[in-house]
């Protein structure tokens, strides 16, 4: 006999490394870092860093356009990913905000409601700290209410799900999981773009 295990309740996490991005992220940061001198910061789930208005993809330039097909992409696959290949032929809307962290700022635990899928992308995640493996890191809280307190073998329950920041990095995830962001502990600024991804039926 055997004993039949289902993988229940899973949460989908994608990431994707735009290859060849190095002169779309030199212009990309040229322009956040230009953004962050002229506007004030919005100032949501970031604490100490910059948070720009939530139309940065209506920007003209050709690394913003170059972004906004990156991510289009990302979010059609994750929509196949989960709802099956052809299943969703609505439409696609989405909003972004670029983001600074400066040493010592970092983003409180937060979700992103009124959307389907969320994520982030690198332009430049900074200088690392030997002495702070955390730094800037990207942290998924399990979802599962009450995990923290089950003491099973190998710890399956109630685990982060960390990832490092690279340039190029492509992060998506559903709107409605949980994350945060570590103290980003460096001498340049951590510098990304973060979106939501709202799905309309095909006649919205």
């Amino acid at each position: 006999m055997e004993l039949e295990v289902t993988p229940a309740f899973p949460t989908l996490i994608g990431q994707l490394r735009v290859p060849d991005s190095d002169a779309m992220n030199q212009e990309l940061r040229e322009l956040i870092l230009a953004e962050e001198t002229k506007h004030a910061t919005l100032g949501r789930s970031n604490i100490g860093g910059w948070h720009s208005r939530p139309d940065f993809l209506n920007g003209s330039e050709a690394s913003i356009g170059a972004l906004t097909a990156w991510i289009t992409w990302a979010v059609k696959h994750m929509v196949d990913a989960s709802a099956g290949p052809g299943v969703f032929n609505g439409t696609i809307s989405l909003s972004a905000w670029a983001t600074t962290c400066r040493d010592g700022a970092y983003h409180a635990p937060h979700s992103h409601p009124d959307s389907a899928w969320s994520g982030v992308y690198y332009v430049d995640p900074g200088v690392g700290n030997p002495e702070r493996p955390l730094s800037g890191v990207l942290e998924f809280l399990d979802p599962r209410a009450g995990v923290e307190a089950v003491s099973a073998p190998g710890d399956p329950y109630g685990e982060p799900v960390r990832i490092k920041p690279k340039p190029g990095l492509l992060v998506i995830f559903p709107s409605w999981l949980y994350h945060w962001v570590h103290p980003y502990m460096g001498e340049t600024p951590r510098v990304a773009v973060s979106f939501n991804a709202s799905l309309g039926n095909p006649s919205q």
